[in-house]
């Protein structure tokens, strides 16, 4: 072993909740941020090895935006640990270490040549002890990181967005529909600005990741988590031409990897290309988008109580699909509700008693309040509707382009590009059509598994802790043929969409990265170094 770092695993135990009981009490049963104990010393990397994997985990044309990050690790549970407690890592048990249990958050560090990388941030979200006084008395542990928010959480009360650009889009979505926050974010100013966008969605139904792969594939960018040397857990966004105009690659190996997993695969040829754009529909004036009159049953409201109803919006003709509102109508008393005393409408009129509200509202729905102020009398709901401007994602607009030289040698290989915010039908997305097309048509070896073994010296210790999704890269390997250096044609680099790490005991830490050519990314861009020698080290793009 040529080289060695020091890796550390750490959990931020006992944090400051608002609102849980429990944990809410700062300066009593917690303190903010946490208390960070590290549990290094009881892992056991001989026995299971810490395994880290996060990032894109595939270097295709639409894989663009990272599934969840996880980290797994096992720790000692015997009286042999760290505490000298059995049962210290397992939640409940009366030795269990104050704040070990689920929703904890894990940091993976590993230091080297003075500096401290933290290659993972995340949340426990398993925690399986195994169970049995004689037996090998270990905790398998699982963190996720902040991919799995948005995965798990629902759209709701997000607005339609108009103007707005691919980092403009994900900073609010994040923001306004994730509880939890990433550590930070490192967004890039997206090139596209979208007319429309978030119409689309279904409150409380999309998931918050739809909702940015969306906005990603809408500017044909990246999305993802990185590493880094502050705290790790980071969001960062690429807009199209991040990559393009990379420049110089931060690494370069010459047969120095440890492995390589090479494939030159039809799977990853395109060679006609259909460009889906979403032109949208704006009604001039207001129209009924939900309305509860040709219901059998009319709800009800007990005398002195109020009730929340959700509201989706509906095409009010055939009542089919879904529609957004650019603007609502604040309801009208006895144009947008009615209530009687009977539910069959009959008796009393006590529309005047009750008052109908807005309570939130999103891009195709809202939660309206309905108070019944009578002091004796149930208030039954007859009439209920809500107006407002209809916005239309119906006249979706697909755009193409072929190559007949790639389909007659390799077959015709079809992909669709849906982006779903893109509302320019005309020759932009024909553009659109014509770069994926230059860039996928032609075969190039496709990196499933670039693997350097980390100890093995100062250089390949020094990368495999400091590179990210999004760095570049070059390699040479002798028997592809693959040459970091190569003329026009050759592969002339990779960009990092993944990594994985697996550290054993003691301190052999393996990297494996899945890469993605650069050159699929070497659009011709005007006036950029390195990016403007049309046919010599770029093909067709656009802006």
């Amino acid at each position: 072993m040529g080289v060695t770092a020091t890796v550390a695993v750490v959990a931020r135990l006992g944090g400051w909740l608002v609102g849980i009981e429990g944990s809410g009490e700062v300066g009593e049963t917690t303190v903010v941020g946490g208390t960070l104990t590290d549990v290094t010393a009881d892992t056991r990397a001989a026995v299971q090895p810490i395994n880290v994997e996060y990032g894109i985990s595939g270097s295709g044309p639409l894989d663009r935006i990272a599934g969840t990050g996880i980290m797994t690790f096992a720790l000692d549970n015997s009286a042999g640990n760290s505490h000298s407690q059995q049962g210290a890592y397992s939640p409940g048990h009366a030795n269990a270490v104050t704040g070990w249990d689920l929703g904890a958050e894990v940091l993976l560090k590993i230091t080297y040549d003075g500096t401290t990388y933290y290659k993972f941030s995340g949340t426990l979200i398993d925690i399986s002890p195994e169970a049995g006084q004689y037996g090998h008395q270990s905790v398998t542990c699982k963190a996720v990181d902040w991919m799995d928010d948005a995965v798990r959480a629902k759209v709701r009360n997000v607005s339609i967005q108009s103007d707005k650009r691919a980092d403009e889009l994900i900073g609010t979505m994040v923001t306004s529909a994730v509880s939890k926050q990433p550590n930070a974010t490192s967004y890039s100013t997206g090139q596209s600005t979208f007319a429309t966008a978030f119409d689309n969605l279904q409150d409380a139904q999309t998931s918050v990741y739809q909702a940015l792969a969306d906005a990603t594939i809408s500017e044909l960018g990246f999305l993802y988590i990185i590493g880094d040397t502050v705290q790790g857990g980071t969001l960062r966004f690429e807009d199209r031409h991040a990559r393009p105009k990379k420049g110089a690659a931060s690494a370069t190996f010459n047969n120095t990897m440890g492995s390589l997993s090479v494939t030159r695969t039809r799977g990853m040829l395109i060679n006609r290309v259909y460009v889906v754009v979403h032109p949208r529909t704006t009604d001039g004036s207001a129209t009924v988008l939900y309305e509860l009159t040709t219901t059998n049953e009319n709800p009800l409201i007990p005398a002195g109580e109020s009730i929340l109803i959700n509201c989706p919006f509906k095409e009010p003709t055939i009542n089919a699909y879904r529609v957004a509102a650019e603007s609502l109508v604040t309801p009208v008393s006895g144009t947008d509700w009615v209530a009687n005393a009977a539910a069959d409408g009959s008796g009393t009129n006590l529309t005047s008693s009750v008052t109908v509200s807005i309570e939130n509202s999103a891009a195709n729905s809202a939660e309206l309040k309905l108070v019944n102020a009578h002091a004796t009398s149930t208030a039954y709901v007859t009439t209920l509707q809500l107006r407002g401007t209809a916005v239309r994602d119906v006249t979706e607009t697909v755009l193409s382009a072929s190559d007949t030289p790639s389909q007659f040698v390799y077959g015709e290989i079809d992909s669709r590009v849906d982006m779903k915010y893109e509302s320019k039908a005309g020759e932009f997305g024909s553009e659109i059509a014509k770069w994926l097309l230059n860039t996928y048509k032609d075969p190039k070896y496709s990196i499933q598994e670039f693997r350097l073994l980390s100890n093995k010296s100062d250089y390949a210790m020094t990368h495999s802790l400091a590179r990210e999704p999004g760095d570049k890269i070059t390699f040479s390997e002798a028997v592809t043929g693959i040459s970091a250096t190569g003329a026009s044609g050759a592969e002339i680099g990779y960009f990092i969409n993944g990594v994985k790490m697996t550290i054993n005991a003691p301190g052999i830490i393996e990297t494996s990265w899945i890469l993605s050519p650069a050159e699929s990314q070497a659009a011709w861009i005007l006036n950029q170094v390195g990016a403007s020698e049309m046919g010599v080290s770029t093909n067709l793009g656009f802006a």
